[in-house]
């Protein structure tokens, strides 16, 4: 009820309507000399009396800009851009658009070494439907992954398997420069990780996207921008980097641009160690078995790899270009771990003890083409289409060597087993995705925008396990407890979407309303069926093929509402509907036999689950501090659920839909500046969960109140280096059977720019106190689980980075499109 209520008073507030006048201020910023659009030039309006800002912009790739305000009169037009002589106009705005004259500015003739710049660069800028994080200069992030990046970022969590939320909700989409990653293998930590913290310049977060989105991901979407210029010329930044503990990375980064032509490359190698334990202690109520199980593993890892981007934009004219690239990354990870496993019939009575040894060989690669087509009349109308596919292949094979001990009542051992196995499970998959946008700008401030979607995803996995003997490979069709071991999946999903929206900006209540639709056809097949409590086969007869097909349609509206009380000060109101497919990894009836007393088994009969989405903020800036507050409900029905089941000697992990979640709270971020020197971001969230579900004719249900705080700041002692702090708590969270408990971190970093500001040393140390680590506890009738993990997160790292432009062109004094802030943002 609570989130129908909510829904009815955002479309209240949305056909309210104001009188209030919006006035636009467009136009073009041209180079001086060459006569060419100077994109991301930055241009502010500002009183005449006191220089107090009334609104800014930043021009787009063909110098073009647009500024709203509500304010009508006399005003001065600042224009700036790096490297070139500032600009101010008096200017007077009428009721309406107001266009200007094109603005040139003139080069300081400046080389890039002459460049100072003190500001420490701000972190974090808030827009229409997302917010934007600059990690260009986050040092507490040098030499490490994406992974490692976003745990810095305020609102964004990772827990110990990679998983990522967002405010404390899972179930996020991942995005690299606007489209969905290669996404054939269900560890985002293992995607992540094959990109270096180093290669991203922005991350944007989207809370509550709209229907121009694709509906899956609940949680919202992130999307991670990847370095790359458009500077004239030759340019290019060489970096390399060492962490303690054997970890390095190395790389570069070119464009090349004339004329009409840009081509662009990226390079990157990584090689990390790192080491895991895992500690975990359950204790079994029912009688005959075992009544404690106490289990430790220790992991060492040896992983690098190599990221390879290569790709060339060609302009046909001032409102077309082309646009193409291709994503190679590959993978290799050594693996050992060694498991030791008590079971005690009784407190301090071993009963059983195993010793398992795993070696594993990983390798993994992935390509990954696209092409882009861009269309613009200049007149309010334009077309995109994308086209991406992507492949992914892995091979991994695991060697087991184990001991079983039995030990009598009195303590000796009773007898031994010793048994050598393998384990191999390779993955292959592919996925093509195309798109078109359209947009129709019907005045000014009104516009349409359409368009088609489709999705083709293609996944294949198998996994053999069986003994060595005699030194070769003897597979063997194991069953354990009623399910097979050596078997096939694979998983086929098209996805085909349209959408529609309508924008009207032309008052001070602006909004946005659209619609999308998905149709969905997913198959799935296995050699084995699989049969247990919650799925339900009447036809089931062990070893037979089966498949499993669900076809569904689902309309997914979207709507959002901005109420400008003043300059700088706004309203902001949005709802939408979004859902989220169960991911291969969850449907695979495959059971993980790494760990015979920890398995794991998908469930193929797994439906989507589906959430609405309501936001309200507030935004208030002034010129040195600006604050957002909003509250948020999420209401999900037919969630996935977590089971644990117990056997004997062992539990298993699967999944279920058995959830109703309901999720209500309050986010509230603060930045400020002291001076051009200082900034800093403190995030806070403040929200309730409540799970509830029935698996097997029992009732879940738990509750708590659980919050997050995070700290981001940056300070810059001028000629000697810049300071960042990044902090994160993140309280504790409820399951339907049990808790996961609070986790705090903080991370630093150091650099200074040398060799006249072309190069910059910087120090981070990552998790200062040693403190990220992962405990969950989960209770059952008849089980209570203990489990905690961690990892190697305390490293220090040294980095340097150096940053080059064609010799000629700096000569000559000519500009380099794109550059926007710092020394540091070239890169």
């Amino acid at each position: 009820m609570f989130h129908n209520q909510l829904l009815s008073i955002l479309l209240t507030f949305f056909v309210i309507t104001s009188a209030y006048s919006q006035n636009t201020l467009t136009g073009i910023v041209k180079d001086a000399e060459s006569q060419e659009p100077l994109e991301f030039a930055q241009l502010a309006i500002m009183e005449i009396a006191d220089s107090t800002l009334v609104a800014g912009s930043t021009a787009d790739l063909q110098g073009r800009y647009r500024i709203e305000t509500s304010r009508e009169g006399d005003f001065l037009l600042r224009i700036s851009f790096v490297g070139y002589q500032e600009k101010w106009l008096p200017i007077t705005l009428t009721e309406g658009t107001n266009k200007l004259d094109d603005i040139f500015l003139a080069s300081a003739a400046q080389q890039l070494g002459e460049v100072q710049v003190t500001a420490a660069a701000a972190l974090f800028r808030s827009e229409a439907d997302r917010r934007v994080f600059n990690v260009e200069n986050m040092t507490v992030a040098e030499g490490g992954t994406a992974i490692q990046l976003l745990e810095t970022l305020p609102s964004v969590q990772v827990d110990e398997e990679g998983r990522i939320s967002l405010r404390g909700s899972g179930n996020i989409l991942i995005y690299i420069n606007g489209r969905p990653t290669n996404l054939t293998s269900d560890d985002t930590e293992s995607i992540l990780e094959q990109y270096p913290a180093n290669a991203i310049k922005e991350v944007e977060l989207i809370t509550n996207p709209s229907a121009r989105y694709e509906a899956e991901g609940i949680g919202g979407i992130i999307n991670i921008i990847l370095k790359e210029q458009r500077l004239q010329g030759f340019n290019g930044q060489v970096n390399i980097s060492s962490g303690t503990g054997h970890k390095y990375t190395g790389g570069f980064n070119l464009n090349y641009r004339q004329g009409n032509w840009n081509f662009f490359s990226n390079y990157s190698y990584q090689y990390r160690e790192f080491w895991e334990i895992t500690n975990s202690l359950r204790e079994d109520f029912n009688p005959g078995q075992s009544v404690i199980l106490d289990q430790d593993y220790y992991t060492e890892n040896w992983r690098n790899g190599q990221l390879i981007r290569i790709g060339s934009e060609y302009s046909f004219n001032d409102n077309s270009s082309a646009r193409i690239f291709t994503n190679i990354n590959s993978q290799w990870r050594d693996r050992e771990r060694i498991y030791n496993v008590r079971n005690f019939s009784a407190p301090n009575q071993l009963d059983s003890l195993y010793e398992r040894l795993l070696t594993e060989d990983q390798s993994s690669i992935n390509y990954q083409f696209g092409s882009d087509f861009n269309w613009n009349n200049g007149n309010g109308r334009s077309f995109r289409a994308s086209a991406t596919f992507a492949w992914n292949s892995q091979d991994r094979i695991e060697y087991f060597d184990q001991a079983q001990s039995y030990f009598l009542p009195g303590g000796d051992l009773d007898s031994q087993l010793l048994i050598n196995q393998f384990y191999e499970r390779p993955l292959a998959g592919n996925m093509f995705v195309l798109q078109t946008d359209y947009e129709h700008r019907l005045l000014e401030d009104v516009k349409i925008e359409t368009g088609l979607r489709g999705e083709l995803r293609f996944d294949d996995r198998s996994q053999r396990f069986g003994q060595l003997e005699n030194g070769g490979l003897d597979t063997l069709s194991l069953v354990l407890n009623g399910f097979p071991v050596t078997n096939a999946f694979t998983h086929n999903r098209d996805i085909y979407a349209a959408y529609a929206s309508f924008t009207d900006n032309r008052h001070a209540l602006s909004y946005m309303v659209g619609l999308r639709a998905e149709y969905t056809m997913m198959e799935n097949w296995q050699d084995y069926g699989i049969r247990s409590g919650f799925l339900d086969d009447e036809n089931f007869e062990p070893g037979r093929d089966i498949t499993t097909r669900d076809n569904y349609i689902g309309l997914f509206p979207s709507v959002f509402m901005n109420y400008r009380i003043s300059d700088n000060q706004d309203i902001q109101a949005s709802y939408s509907r979004r859902l989220n497919r169960p991911w291969t990894g969850s449907m695979m009836p495959l059971l993980n036999a790494q760990d015979f007393f920890n398995l794991r088994l998908g469930n193929p009969y797994l439906q989507p689950q589906h959430t609405d989405n309501f936001e309200v903020n507030y935004i208030r800036a002034w010129e040195n501090y600006m604050i957002t507050g909003g509250v948020f409900h999420r209401y999900t029905t037919n969630g996935f659920t977590r089971l644990f089941v117990l056997f004997d000697k062992g539990s298993m992990v699967t999944w279920t839909n058995a959830n109703t979640n309901n999720s209500t709270g309050a986010e509230l971020i603060n930045y400020f500046t002291i001076n051009d020197n200082f900034d800093a971001t403190l995030t806070a969230n403040y929200f309730y969960t409540e799970v509830s579900g029935e698996v097997e004719g029992r009732s879940f249900t738990n509750q708590n109140y659980s919050y997050t705080l995070s700290l981001m700041s940056n300070w810059s002692i001028p000629g000697w280096f810049n300071t960042q702090i990044s902090a994160n708590y993140w309280g504790p969270r409820v399951i339907p059977q049990g808790e996961i408990r609070p986790v705090f971190s903080m991370n630093l970093g150091l650099r200074r720019n040398v060799l006249n500001n072309q190069a910059t040393v910087s120090l981070s140390l990552s998790d200062v106190f040693d403190s990220r680590k992962f405990s969950l506890e989960t209770n059952g009738a008849d089980f209570y689980q203990f489990r905690e993990f961690f990892r190697e997160s305390r490293v220090l790292t040294l980095s340097f980075t150096y940053r080059f432009r064609d010799f000629r062109e700096r000569q000559n004094g000519a500009r380099g499109n794109g550059y926007d802030g710092d020394v540091e943002g070239l890169f």
